[in-house]
Parts: C-alpha cells; structure tokens; sequence
C-alpha cells in the first residue's frame, strides 16, 4: 500500500504536520511506500531515506486548478499523478493533520476485497446542516452531472482520508475530476468541492466505509496538536533520536490525550481581543 500526502508553500506548519504524520503511518509493515507531492522537498531531509517525492512547483499548481482555477482541484490531481506512477498498488491519501493511531490491517483487507475508505460520514447534501450546504444543495439537488443523480440523499464525506483499491482508483479519480470540474460550472460554492466529488464518485464505485477508530484527524484542533507536534520533533532532534526511534515513540503514543475537535466560542476569542487592546505591553526593547 503506498501512502500519499499532498504539502506545498512556504508555511512550516503544513510540513511538520505532515513529518508528524508520516513517522506515525511508518511503523505500520503494510505501509510500503510514501509518496509526498511537494515543491518543498528540503522539509523532509530526516525522512529522506523512507519517501519519495513528485516534486511540483508554482506553474503545476496553476494547470493542475484547471480551466475553472479551482484551487483543490489539485488534490484530485495529486492522486491521480501518483496512480500513474502506481497502477499497480492500493493508494493511501491523508492530509497532514492526520495520523495513525491503529493498525492498518483492518483498512487493507477492506481494499482487497475492493471497497474504498473516507474519513467519515459527514452528512447529507439534504440535511443542509450549515449555510454552505444549503447552498450546496439549492445549487445541485435534482442535476445530473457526470452520469450521476445528485439529490438530497447524496452523501458528504470526509476527505482527510481516501483509500483507493488498486483496481478502481484510476476510473474512481477520473470521476472525481469530471464531477468537480463540472460542478464547477454550477453557481454552487468551492469550499467543498474537490469533497464532495470525491464522495460522489467513491459511494458510486465501490463500497466506503470509514476509518474514524484507525486514523485520526485534528482539524477541528490544530492550536493544540501543532504544539504538541513542535515540542516532539524539537525534543527529538535536540536528543539526536533517529529516525527508527521516533517511529518507536509514536508506536507507542498516547492519541487520547488531546482531542481532535474543540470550538472555542466566539465570546472567549472577543474578551482576549479587547483586554489586549486595553492592557498593551510596554517597555518593549530590542538589541541595540
């Protein structure tokens, strides 16, 4: 099974993300191969010896949003560059704020019997359970678009994880990119998307399940895990540990201790706005 990330630009968070993630997939055997798309390659030096890299620059970016400039368009090319590259092998995808917390097994023996796997089950377009669903869903309810109905029982996933069988990925990313790109040509809003369309396509071609007990993804918390995450790889490197040794340390991690989803109410994030508008440090001084 090969495991693919997707981490582009400049921004450091999105690549020690990503190293975390990757030293949590590698201590798993069935893991054989990590492909990382990135235009960034010198943010994975410790990991060099275990990945791979497609390596992608401003003007792929640019032809991969296509003709639309949807910008996670990318996302589904990503995955079909490397399926090109891998006909052969089952493909793996997870954001870079996801890590493994279980064994792999269960989600491999679901893609050799050729069912897919996403996060998971969000909602559907029906329960319009936000304003961009309702928008969603006024836009698209009752179209046809690349062959399929969509209506109000057509289902939203989770997109942090795809799992692709080796033998349904090429057609499943075809059909993901038809029904992004066409649903592009619809007034319906981006920000889901490149989501539902891979939803679209995986329920239409295989069996999904999902694989919340396996994989965890912290979203919904990323102030918290980013520090957890910068206090690991700053211990590891102030000790020197190898790269078989943090595979070792996240072997045996805790993945309860922090959660994985926590809103913080808009009061809490007012109130610190202004008392740091009324109470301003002073005596601020720089070297001379």
């Amino acid at each position: 099974m090969n495991l693919l990330l997707l981490a582009f630009g400049a921004q450091a968070e999105n690549h020690y993300q990503a190293n975390f993630a990757i030293l949590s997939f590698l201590k798993d055997p069935l893991i054989k191969r990590v492909i990382i798309v990135t235009d960034r390659s010198d943010f994975y030096t410790f990991l060099a010896e275990r990945v791979e890299f497609i390596h992608i620059d401003a003007q792929t970016l640019r032809e991969w949003q296509g003709e639309s400039g949807f910008f996670w368009r990318i996302k589904i090319k990503a995955l079909e560059r490397a399926q090109q590259c891998y006909p052969t092998q089952h493909l793996l995808y997870i954001d870079s704020d996801t890590f493994l917390a279980g064994s792999i097994a269960p989600l491999y023996r679901h893609l050799q019997r050729g069912g897919g796997l996403m996060h998971k089950r969000e909602c559907a377009l029906g329960d319009k359970t936000d304003k961009t669903l309702r928008n969603m869903y006024r836009s698209l309810q009752g179209s046809r678009l690349a062959g399929l109905d969509i209506g109000a029982q057509s289902t939203m996933w989770n997109a942090g994880v795809i799992a692709l069988p080796a033998d349904k990925a090429k057609e499943t990313i075809a059909l993901a990119l038809r029904l992004c790109d066409e649903i592009c040509t619809t007034d319906c809003p981006r920000r889901l998307v490149e989501q539902f369309a891979f939803s679209l396509a995986l329920e239409h071609s295989m069996e999904l399940q999902p694989c919340t007990e396996i994989i965890g993804h912290y979203w919904g918390n990323k102030g918290e895990w980013n520090k957890l995450i910068t206090e690991f790889l700053v211990n590891a490197r102030l000790k020197d540990l190898s790269l078989s040794q943090c595979i070792a340390q996240l072997g045996e991690f805790n993945w309860r201790q922090l959660p994985l989803h926590k809103k913080q109410r808009s009061t809490n994030a007012r109130l610190k706005a202004f008392i740091d508008r009324c109470f301003k440090d002073k005596n601020i001084q720089y070297f001379p």
